[in-house]
């Protein structure tokens, strides 16, 4: 998967227009998964799904990463093409900040559909130090330059990505979710 893929046809942008193909992205960013899978975790008809994935798949946004056969029928599993998508120079005059808007608003409802499925016990709240928690939440609006906050995500994401490559024997799944925007007009 690539860091990044830039979008440099405008078909690709109007294929990110409609919100349900926003979040189908959404989920494919963070894993692959079958249309019947999305179909089920979305709860919408399979049809319904298959169509949008042919869509996004036409356009090079998402792409076929596995197949497998399961009682006779081989099965697709998509992922994103990239960990974030950037429409290019010459495709920024038609970005819609509402769709951008939209994508942060789905990965939050997501982190908030884990945190209702998770056992209450995940939120427990033990005295001590922090290196006892097993939840931590936080909000916090800091100053910087924007090329700070580029640092800062690229950082970020290097500590992600090596967090991803961990052996699981013996360890737990944590879900983390992180959002960032500038919260100020100039």
């Amino acid at each position: 998967m690539k860091k990044v893929l830039f979008l440099d046809k405008l078909e690709q942008l109007k294929a990110l227009s409609d919100p349900l193909r926003i979040t189908i992205l959404s989920h494919l960013m963070e894993d692959s998964y079958t249309g019947q899978q999305l179909s089920e975790i979305l709860e919408i008809p399979r049809s319904k799904v298959h169509y949008h994935l042919g869509e996004l798949e036409r356009n090079g946004i998402i792409e076929v990463v596995r197949r497998e056969e399961k009682s006779g029928i081989m099965q697709k599993f998509y992922r994103s093409v990239g960990k974030s998508i950037v429409p290019s120079d010459d495709l920024m005059t038609f970005v819609d900040s509402g769709s951008v808007r939209q994508l942060g608003l789905e990965v939050i409802n997501r982190l908030k559909g884990k945190m209702l499925r998770a056992p209450l016990s995940a939120f427990e709240f033990r005295p001590g130090s922090i290196e006892d928690q097993t939840s931590y939440f936080t909000q916090f609006d800091v100053r910087m330059e924007p090329e700070e906050f580029a640092a800062f995500l690229t950082e970020f994401e290097k500590l992600m990505e090596k967090m991803k490559k961990r052996d699981g024997s013996g360890s737990k799944k944590f879900s983390v979710g992180f959002t960032g925007f500038c919260s100020e007009t100039n």
